[in-house]
């Protein structure tokens, strides 16, 4: 028998296995390493130049941690087939089960980094609750979107290629001799004691990443400054699972703990109620509108622009020239600059925009069901109490995410669809061109009754498939500014290109009606973040926001400086109400109005808490910035209402999505 041959049975064989176990645990661990550099690599150039080599290393030591879980769950398998081989000849199994998690692991790790990676670059995070709303998506337009975007064929073979070369490392070094003598046996029954019970003590350490008092925990990620790398810290495979966990917790019947962990729900509802006389829940939401000063808007639009980044409104970003007519419509009426969207996603914000409860993370239009009352806060119900005819414009199809349904549900009359649309030479896979749409409307909108319109576009979004030198796109360059970092950004002359042709013809929409029906109000917005940006690292403040535009010459209050208001879309049900209603009349809202603004007030939304001067992460992570991106060390002193009034709202939120309009008990 040769060095490095084992016995079939008995603690030397087990002792050979121990060890070549071992071994793959430190390709585990090698993998996660790999994939964590990678992520940091890649997005370098988003990290703070205050970022030093104590943070990066803090940042690997601390995901290392993280590792371990991982790599003592994959080596479980073969371990335990190591343990047979005290007593039985399970030389072989053992062998085999190890070179099949070698590959499994392997292969696995590839696809998940690469995906990671991708994620990462578009949404500037790992996995989250939010990727799992795919399942409710248009699968059919993600497939053709990705194909059109990226060399999948290519990269399939690349990706075969690497797994392929790292199956063979990876089971070259679990199966290669060891150096100098084998593994011995203990060789006493003390020892044997003492070698099981340091097993079991590595097995408890492995599985819970830590020797304190708990295991590892998500929010144990946020150990620096940076936030950008905070993200890049957990593995993918521990990300993952914590975006399963974090659904299904929110989801399930104890979500309502994730927002009121310690408090009695029904005292919670009537603190937020400001009464103990309440019977519902949308009680707690009703208001006492102070009435609309000067003329009622005949026809209100409200104009959701999809990506339609708030930071290409700034003044610091004005030589892109990209965002000119909203620009416009601004100086003419009024431009809330601190403004932001409900969640992340379009369809998250819309369901906060259309049914107006917060994004409480338990996908709202996927609750929302046929025969059920729309909720008290919906705003389609809300106008029609009001003598709106109500009516719902989307540039896309009806059954992306049940859209078509959901608007219904919540009390819409009318629902207009890129199905009914007509042709369109610029269609693709998400929708007909926002020119199309615009125009689409134009002809058919009916002025003569009151009508109260949500629009949605679909154009400013991948693949980007439009024809910009057809409308002779003057974005063709990169300006002085942004020539040195511009590479190093997630946006392209062709994005941004896009971004100008829906502002474009947003502009030529709003003139055109605003001219023949002068009787109308536009209240103009995005649905989120675009996640674009022509710099390495948008400031906390730029990568949140969204603009707020109110434009209607004849109905807008005077002497309102936009430069003082700050909301979110949480606050557009109120807000438009307020300009639509007579005094006195009784409405459901999460937010306040916009426009008639109270000192400290603090805007939320589901990411993000904004002051007069601050912006904070609402989601636990180490984000506190000043509006200009400096970090700030201490948050102000009214951060701690703003987060109870946050909680209040998305806890009683997911009550009233999840359970229904009666309150719990006491």
């Amino acid at each position: 028998m040769s060095r490095n041959d084992s016995p079939r049975k008995g603690w030397n064989c087990f002792s050979h296995h121990l060890a070549r176990d071992a071994k793959l645990w430190l390709w585990i661990a090698m993998l996660l390493f790999l994939s964590r550099l990678l992520l940091v690599w890649l997005n370098r150039f988003s990290m703070g130049e205050g970022t030093t080599f104590p943070d990066y290393l803090i940042a690997f030591l601390t995901g290392f941690r993280f590792d371990m879980p991982v790599a003592t769950l994959f080596v479980l398998p073969a371990f335990l087939c190591t343990c047979l081989t005290l007593l039985l000849p399970a030389h072989k199994l053992a062998s085999r089960v190890r070179d099949i998690s070698t590959s499994l692991i392997t292969i696995l790790w590839a696809l998940i980094t690469t995906v990671t990676l991708a994620y990462f670059k578009q949404y500037h995070d790992q996995f989250d609750a939010n990727m799992l709303g795919v399942i409710h998506d248009d699968f059919g337009a993600i497939v053709t979107t990705v194909w059109k975007s990226y060399p999948i064929v290519t990269g399939s073979l690349v990706l075969a290629g690497v797994c392929g070369l790292l199956i063979f490392i990876g089971l070259r070094w679990t199966r290669a001799p060891f150096p100098g003598s084998k593994p011995k046996a203990p060789a006493h029954l003390f020892s044997r004691i003492g070698l099981a019970l340091l097993i079991l003590a590595m097995l408890a350490i492995g599985l819970r990443g830590s020797l304190g008092r708990r295991p590892m925990q998500k929010k144990d990620a946020a150990r620096t400054k940076d936030m950008v790398l905070n993200r890049c810290v957990i593995n993918p495979f521990s990300s993952l699972k914590y975006a399963i966990s974090s659904h299904q917790g929110l989801m399930n019947a104890d979500g309502l703990d994730h927002y009121l962990r310690k408090d009695n729900p029904l005292a919670a509802f009537r603190e937020y109620a400001g009464t103990v006389e309440i019977d519902s829940v949308d009680d707690a939401f009703l208001r006492t509108a102070r009435g609309h000063v000067g003329t009622k808007p005949r026809h209100i639009f409200l104009v959701i622009m999809e990506s339609y980044d708030g930071w290409t409104m700034l003044d610091r970003h004005a030589d892109w020239n990209i965002a000119n007519e909203l620009k416009h419509l601004g100086q003419e009426g009024i431009y809330v600059q601190n403004f932001l969207p409900a969640s992340r996603s379009t369809m998250t914000s819309l369901a906060t925009m259309v049914g107006g409860m917060a994004d409480a993370g338990v996908i709202t239009n996927e609750r929302s069901r046929p025969g059920e009352p729309p909720y008290g806060t919906a705003i389609a119900s809300q106008m029609k109490r009001l003598g709106y005819q109500t009516h719902f414009w989307y540039a896309g199809y009806s059954s992306w995410q049940r859209i078509g349904d959901f608007c219904k549900e919540q009390g819409f009359q009318h629902t207009h669809m890129a199905s009914n649309m007509g042709k369109d030479e610029d269609v693709n896979e998400w929708g007909v061109s926002d020119k199309h749409f615009f125009s689409h409307i134009r002809s058919t909108f009916n002025s003569d009754v009151p009508t109260f319109n949500v629009l949605l576009t679909s154009s400013n979004h991948p693949p980007y498939s439009l024809d910009l030198s057809k409308e002779q796109c003057p974005v063709t360059s990169v300006p002085a500014a942004y020539q040195q970092k511009f590479e190093h950004g997630t946006a392209t002359l062709n994005i941004l290109g896009h971004h100008w042709y829906s502002d474009k013809w947003l502009g030529d929409f709003v003139r055109r009606v605003a001219r023949d029906t002068p009787d109308s109000l536009f209240v103009i917005t995005a649905d989120h973040w675009g996640r674009i940006f022509p710099l390495p690292r948008p400031t906390a403040f730029e990568r949140a926001i969204v603009p707020l535009v109110f434009y209607g010459p004849d109905i807008l209050p005077e002497g309102i400086q936009g430069d003082q208001l700050r909301g979110s879309h949480y606050d557009l049900g109120a807000t438009l109400i307020e300009l639509a209603a007579d005094p006195g009349f009784r409405y459901h809202s999460i937010g306040r109005n916009i426009l008639a603004p109270q000192a400290n007030e603090i805007a939320m939304s589901r990411l993000w808490l904004l002051g007069e001067d601050f912006i904070m992460a609402a989601t636990g992570e180490n984000c506190l910035e000043t509006l200009d991106g400096r970090n700030l060390a201490t948050p102000p002193e009214t951060i701690g209402d703003a987060l109870r009034e946050y909680n209040l709202t998305h806890g009683i939120s997911w009550w009233r999505i999840r359970v229904g309009n009666e309150l719990p008990e006491e």
